[in-house]
């Protein structure tokens, strides 16, 4: 199996995912953040195992087992914590605090994982029993 995707890169496809919950929560206004989190959820599922941030890099989520193209049910189980930590944003008066702590501290966690690991695996691939490779190579 390949190794670790680029870690530039990952980064760099996350945010382009996170632009797009942003704008799904912006045009779909009031009920846009549903739309952006069911993004979030699912989007690795799509295009052969890559969210559209993925596919304009060229990364792509595998299961480690085979290293398969991943499912819906993958892309929810691997992007759960990311999900929940932008869903606090939902909470009326203290919701945009929890997301800049508790969210902070989630998302931090999964960069450290991605850094550290040989492998590149955060919590939510240990999770699914997935991994994010170069398509590109």
């Amino acid at each position: 199996m390949d190794g670790k995707a680029n870690i530039l890169h990952r980064f760099i496809a996350k945010a382009i995912d996170l632009l797009i919950f942003g704008f799904l929560s912006e045009i779909f206004y009031p009920f846009g953040i549903l739309a952006g989190l069911l993004y979030i959820l699912i989007s690795d599922g799509f295009f052969n195992g890559q969210s559209l941030g993925k596919k304009l890099i060229g990364l792509r989520v595998i299961d480690v087992p085979g290293g398969n193209k991943i499912e819906f049910k993958e892309s929810i189980i691997r992007n759960f914590l990311l999900a929940l930590a932008l869903s606090f944003s939902l909470i009326p008066f203290i919701g945009y605090f929890l997301l800049f702590t508790a969210g902070l501290f989630i998302y931090g966690f999964e960069i450290y994982l991605i850094i550290k690991n040989p492998e590149g695996d955060r919590l939510g691939d240990r999770f699914a029993y997935t991994r994010v490779i170069d398509v590109k190579k």
